[in-house]
């Protein structure tokens, strides 16, 4: 654990997350066959002409709003881990002010760090396709791989939504951001959680359909025949989550299958441009 000191806050940041492929589903809703309106899918439309730049504005211009008015930019994240010899650290990170966390920063494949909702770059290969399309689409066109089998000295790098798509290889952030932002981009309640599952580090997306709430693990590969109901699946262990603009915290136990109420605290907002 390390930290700094920036104003009155104390900055402390710890390792989060590891890779773990693993998935289950539970029955709810039947999924339709795999076309949109009448109209088979070309998986391979999804893949963008290339990985974009993302990341090519000043690191200024991202920043996250605390609660209490305070803001954090890129830029002071990157001075704050080239200053505690953390800048070639490639893991994720908690970041904490006054012993809270707030966010999640994690490297990209610039190797620079960037905040958890930057990498849902607004990315959404199809429009107006149902729910369960992005789930079947990242199945069969993205192969999951571990990063340090992928990026060799690099235990850990995120994928942007774009990228995710671009590169065929990825593991479970890499999957989540893109299911996740797809989502978002049809106009659903989507968010990336990040926690552990069977005793990994892992991420899922999580979401919300009136009362429902479906739990969606984008590493599984297997044919699937229901959204999966988060109730039914005890052994995702929830910390966070996040969508394009906004960073919950659960402040209760991670021993849950309920992603709403006051035990998930609004910790932070995001800022782009």
């Amino acid at each position: 654990m390390i930290g700094g000191d920036r104003g009155s806050g104390s900055l402390v940041w710890m390792a989060l997350l590891a890779a773990l492929f693993m998935g289950l589903r539970a029955c709810d809703r039947p999924l339709a066959p795999v076309d949109a309106g009448g109209v088979p899918l070309d998986w391979q439309a999804t893949v963008p002409d290339d990985p974009g730049a993302d990341f090519a504005a000043p690191p200024e211009t991202r920043r996250i709003e605390l609660p209490g008015g305070e803001q954090l930019h890129e830029g002071q994240v990157a001075e704050a881990l080239a200053a505690a010899g953390h800048a070639r650290t490639w893991s994720s990170f908690t970041w904490q002010v006054e012993d809270a966390p707030v966010t999640t920063i994690a490297p990209g494949l610039d190797r620079r760090h960037h905040f958890a909702n930057a990498y849902l770059v607004g990315y959404v290969p199809f429009a107006q396709v149902e729910a369960w399309v992005p789930l079947a689409a990242l199945a069969q066109r993205k192969r999951y791989q571990f990063d340090h089998e992928q990026y060799p000295g690099a235990p850990e790098l995120w994928q942007t939504s774009r990228e995710a798509f671009f590169h065929p290889r990825g593991d479970c952030e890499d999957h989540a951001l893109a299911l996740a932002d797809w989502l978002i981009g049809l106009g659903h309640d989507a968010r990336v959680v990040i926690g552990t599952m069977r005793g990994g580090g892992h991420a899922w997306v999580v979401l919300f359909d009136g009362p429902r709430t479906y739990l969606l693990e984008a590493t599984d590969k297997r044919p699937a025949r229901a959204l999966p109901l988060a109730s039914q699946l005890p052994d995702y262990r929830p910390e966070a989550m996040f969508n394009r603009e906004q960073y919950w915290v659960n402040s209760g136990s991670p021993l849950t299958t309920d992603y709403r109420g006051e035990r998930w605290q609004p910790r932070s907002r995001f800022r782009r441009g």
